[in-house]
């Protein structure tokens, strides 16, 4: 049995005092995915509904329920009609997240479409093959495990600024691969970097696509 199932079994029991977490702070209030998150979580359908004109139009619901129609939905949405919509670029501001690893909308294979679609290979882009990944420079990717030992330097008020340690769930761009010496440097979004020695790169995966679970962790 898990630790959520434990939970919800304590608190089923209506023997412990709890406190429910339930007003948002960190998404406008106005925002549709703060008003439909909620509605989900009262078991009310979004489908249809009528909004306030104030809301935000920051939701959209792609109604899909073949496999193929949604990962062309997924690769079209990621590579232009997003950008399109509101000049969205996929680094900066889209993140796909998915229940699960495994089948065509998984982690693994959504990974390998976006990656071909976003950052194709190309004749003079280094990329190295480890495992059943092939890195790219310019691939999103992502720490899986803790590393409290790589160090990692960034520029800090026109100084370098040093430490060590990445940790699991950030998320970084490959911008170098050094196949003379055998590494790769990540710069991850809060501008550190770190260099993984090719031997190190089980504690890297490509991160176009993430679980929620991995996305609640971060």
């Amino acid at each position: 049995m898990d630790l959520g199932s434990i939970l919800k079994d304590l608190i089923d029991s209506e023997k412990f005092a709890y406190v429910s977490l339930n007003k948002i702070f960190r998404q406008a209030a106005k925002s549709k995915i703060i008003v439909n998150s909620h509605d989900v979580n009262n078991g009310i359908s979004f489908i249809g509904k009528e909004y306030d004109e104030e809301k935000e139009n920051d939701f959209f619901y792609v109604n899909e329920s073949v496999q193929e129609k949604m990962l062309a939905q997924v690769i079209s949405l990621s590579k232009e009609r997003l950008a399109n919509y509101g000049n969205y670029n996929f680094y900066d501001n889209i993140q796909v997240l998915t229940p699960t690893k495994k089948g065509m909308l998984g982690t693994k294979e959504l990974n390998n479409y976006l990656q071909e679609a976003l950052n194709p290979a190309e004749e003079n882009k280094p990329e190295k093959q480890y495992g059943n990944v092939t890195f790219r420079v310019g691939d999103r990717v992502m720490q899986i495990k803790n590393n409290y030992d790589i160090p990692w330097q960034k520029e800090s008020n026109d100084k370098l600024e040093f430490g060590a340690g990445i940790f699991n769930g950030e998320l970084g761009i490959i911008k170098t691969i050094d196949n003379y010496d055998k590494n790769i440097e990540v710069e991850f979004d809060d501008q550190k970097i770190a260099t993984y020695a090719f031997s190190e790169l089980d504690e890297l995966e490509l991160a176009y696509s993430i679980t929620i679970h991995k996305a609640q962790r971060k």
